[in-house]
Parts: C-alpha cells; sequence; structure tokens
C-alpha cells in the first residue's frame, strides 16, 4: 500500500514540474493567451471610395496587417496596369479576380528597401509590403498575428499559421490554384517549413490566404518571404494564441545578427 503512495506521490510530483514547466517556457504567450489582441476595423468604404476612382475591375479588395502600415487597395494584376498608374498609390495585387468562392487566394506586394539581412520593423517610409518583413522576428511575430482582408462588400478577419522563406523564380508572378489534395499538402508544407509553431488547427476544409513579397534576405539568392493566414469565421475580433519558436529558426537567428546594410 505504501508503495502505491509513493507511486501516486511522484506522479504528481512529475505532473506538477511538466506543468511549471510549460509555464516558464510559454509564459510570454500563455499570460496573454485568450485575451482580444486585434479587432477588425471596416475598409468597405474604402474599396467603395478607390472603386469609384479607378475601376471594380480594377480594384479586387482592401488589405490590412496587424502591426504594420500595410492598409490599402488590392488590384488586379499591376502588370497589365499603366506604370504611370500602378505608381500612384499604395497597393498589393493578386494574379486573378478575388471571389468569395475562392479557398485560397495568393496576395503580392512589392518590397523594394527592406530586402537585408536585418529588416526594420517601423519605417513609415516603407511603402507596399515592405513592413511585412517584420515578421521574420519572433518577438514581433508572437505579439502580431491578424490579417484583415476586405472584399465583396465585407470585412473578413484571417489568423496567422505560418511564416517562411522559400527558394523562387519570379514567384511574385504565378497565379495559384489549389484543389482538395493540393490544399492539404500546401498546408503541410507551410507549416513544416514555418519558423514558428502556431497552436492553431488548419485543414483542408478552411479558406487560406498567402502574403507573399521578394526578398535578399540571404543575399543575392532567389528568395520570397511568405505569411499564410486561415480565415476566422464569422469573427471580427482576434484573441491571442501560443506561438512558439521552431529549430529551424536558429538559422534565422543567425543571419540576423548580421548588419543592416542592404544586399
Amino acid at each position: 500500500m505504501k508503495k502505491k503512495k509513493k507511486i501516486k506521490l511522484l506522479l504528481l510530483v512529475l505532473v506538477f514540474i511538466g506543468i511549471v514547466s510549460l509555464i516558464i517556457i510559454f509564459k510570454d504567450n500563455i499570460k496573454n493567451v485568450f485575451i482580444p489582441i486585434y479587432r477588425v476595423e471596416d475598409r468597405t468604404k474604402e474599396v467603395e471610395k478607390f472603386s469609384k476612382k479607378y475601376t471594380k475591375e480594377d480594384v479586387q479588395g482592401w488589405i490590412k496587417v496587424q502591426g504594420t502600415n500595410i492598409d490599402y487597395p488590392i488590384i488586379n494584376n499591376y502588370q497589365d496596369m499603366d506604370e504611370e498608374y500602378s505608381r500612384s498609390f499604395d497597393y498589393a495585387w493578386t494574379n486573378g479576380i478575388v471571389s468569395k468562392d475562392d479557398n485560397y487566394i495568393p496576395i503580392f506586394g512589392h518590397n523594394i528597401r527592406n530586402v537585408s539581412n536585418k529588416p526594420i520593423i517601423s519605417d513609415e517610409s516603407m511603402i507596399r509590403f515592405e513592413q511585412l518583413m517584420a515578421f521574420i522576428y519572433y518577438d514581433f511575430a508572437k505579439d502580431n498575428k491578424y490579417i484583415q482582408l476586405t472584399y465583396n462588400g465585407e470585412n473578413y478577419l484571417y489568423r496567422i499559421y505560418s511564416v517562411r522563406l522559400y527558394r523562387s523564380v519570379n514567384s511574385l508572378n504565378q497565379p495559384i490554384k489549389l484543389d482538395t489534395k493540393e490544399k492539404k499538402d500546401y498546408i503541410k508544407d507551410a507549416i513544416n517549413n514555418s519558423y514558428f509553431g502556431y497552436k492553431t488547427k488548419v485543414d483542408e476544409s478552411d479558406k487560406l490566404i498567402s502574403l507573399i513579397t521578394c526578398t535578399r534576405f540571404y543575399g543575392n539568392s532567389l528568395y520570397s518571404f511568405k505569411i499564410d493566414a486561415k480565415l476566422v469565421k464569422n469573427k471580427k475580433v482576434g484573441y491571442n494564441y501560443i506561438t512558439k519558436k521552431k529549430r529551424k529558426y536558429e538559422g534565422i537567428e543567425k543571419v540576423l545578427e548580421g548588419d543592416e546594410n542592404n544586399a
């Protein structure tokens, strides 16, 4: 009987140690879990005004990214537009018409200045998707986890589940369509290659978006920076959730120790 009590006591001690260990590891995240960190701001009027100034065929919607100055229209394929027109405002773009039935929407943006191996976080003079590179920093990523997309007269909230760099060629020009299997494989690849582990469930039934921009984080090698997010259905408030560094992020941290000179 005494032996059973000792075993029970030992198990309780081990459980307690495990709980304490988890709190220590995730203390920066746990203390704020279930706390609202983002609230949707209506951008339907901005889309309407912009559509009147230009054309409804050009304007696909509006994008707003938490923690950045990314808060501007999405247009349809900037390469088909007049150069003077496309330079006259900040924008992101899609390579096609956005529909509410789309299960995956890739959204692209230029990064001209914020391409060093130590990206700048909050320079207000940076435009297009340049501030997107702030998500390469863990401290920034764990505090900013939501993307707002406005189209077809509705404001939608998306929760980030992957942040990564990947080798690419002309990635800003590629239209992407995903069937069910491709989508399942895509989610698996995005999660496996993300530098951060996001405590949020994602599967092929979810509606997804990607934010994609170019970078020279590894010098002149052809890499793109991508953030993937899933639709939070029927929600206008984004709550905090656990985010942790993955082991593969150690390589990024070593690169981030470099200087700020743009490559």
